[in-house]
């Protein structure tokens, strides 16, 4: 089988069925053997993150069966094997200088240290929830009536017991072995589409594990992506305090804030508590359905001259939110003073008022807020 040299920066990865450190290897107390314990045959993308935390393919690995391949890195990493064709299994690892022989078997289960071993069983516990759930809906569509059955419950508590249980079992991981570089790969992981951990609820957790690894593992780039990764979660978490915050103090017989903002033409316009007399505000969006429907049902039958339309247009997936936001008011003849400032999740309308769903109305006297409701139907 062909011999693979690939140089990056201070990292080799080679491969060799005949070769124990092959060329440009480096020493062999600091080079990785990795069997791959099964006859199927295929190509791996082999994969790795950068101090970012994006993915980089860095080789491509052709598998012909019980393959044996040598791989060197100066700071340990993680490392995934990505089929590119041939019913592979998914595979991850965690290599670094001191580590020496990993066997992965037919369904890629890795093991070999206490990193990959663990690495190794999070993929059997993956696994066995996944069997689970199937087999759940399994029983779940021999049911005739949904609507009936009190077994459906039943099969609904079984799984998220479980779900718990698994969760659990990460988290206690994570405060025994906060120094494992393994439990960065854990904490990518996902059920279904749910994460398994929430940075609300688990945060004092993963803020631990994060000094540890960046005491003990300063120089490895999955530490320093993992880094990053929790200094954008912490800015979240703190702007959804900020929000949460706001959400409680803007309700009836608070002042109205100041909120500076711009016209659709980009024309500033500053909302003072002062100006606002008998006025409605209301909070909304150009991909809000339900807010596009009311403030549309209100143009039809109202002049809305006492009414100022905030925006929150501006989320990263909208190409063009002025755009976006212009053509709603537009095509839905929208009447009411528009005004936004196209930060999206950003907005200062957001912090400003404490919003966390849309759509939002306030009614406000002299410029002190007499209502805050959800529903256009609910002002008075």
């Amino acid at each position: 089988m062909r011999k693979l040299l690939v140089l990056i920066s201070a990292v080799s990865l080679f491969a060799s069925c005949e070769s124990w450190t092959g060329s440009g290897g480096g020493p062999k107390d600091t080079v990785t053997k990795i069997s791959f314990g099964f006859d199927i045959k295929g190509r791996y993308a082999v994969q790795m993150r950068d101090g970012n935390g994006k993915m980089m393919s860095i080789d491509t690995l052709e598998i012909v069966g019980f393959d044996e391949f040598t791989i060197s890195f100066d700071t340990i990493r993680t490392l995934s094997f990505v089929p590119l064709d041939g019913d592979l299994p998914v595979v991850h690892a965690v290599i670094g200088p001191g580590t020496k022989v990993l066997q992965i078997d037919q369904a890629g289960f890795i093991s070999g240290d206490a990193e990959n071993n663990w690495l190794g069983e999070q993929r059997r516990m993956q696994h066995e929830l996944i069997a689970l759930s199937d087999s759940l809906d399994r029983i779940k569509s021999t049911y005739s009536d949904s609507s009936t059955f009190k077994g459906l419950d039943i099969l609904d508590t079984v799984f998220f017991q479980y779900a718990d249980s698994y969760r659990q079992r990460i988290l206690d991981s994570l405060e025994i072995s906060p120094n494992k570089i393994s439990n960065l790969l854990t904490i990518y992981h996902r059920i279904g589409q749910s994460p398994v951990l929430d940075y609300m609820y688990d945060r004092d957790v993963l803020r631990n594990l994060q000094g540890v690894l960046l005491e003990q593992y300063p120089n490895s780039p999955d530490v320093k992506a993992f880094d990053r990764w929790m200094y954008e979660f912490e800015e979240r978490y703190q702007f959804t305090l900020k929000v949460q915050e706001a959400a409680q103090k803007f309700q009836p017989g608070h002042p109205f804030p100041e909120l500076r903002l711009e016209t659709p033409e980009g024309n500033e316009v500053v909302i003072q508590k002062n100006g606002l007399n008998d006025h409605v505000v209301a909070i909304w969006a150009s991909w809000c359905p339900t807010c596009r429907n009311e403030l549309a049902g209100m143009s039809r039958t109202t002049s809305m001259e006492n009414w100022l339309c905030l925006s929150i247009d501006g989320l990263p997936e909208q190409r063009s939110p002025l755009a976006d936001w212009y053509n709603a008011i537009q095509s839905d003849n929208l009447k009411g003073t528009h005004l936004s400032d196209l930060r999206g999740a950003e907005s200062s309308i957001i912090t400003g008022l404490g919003i966390q769903n849309l759509p939002v109305y306030f009614r406000v006297q002299d410029g002190i807020i007499t209502q805050r409701m959800s529903s256009v139907a609910d002002l008075n």
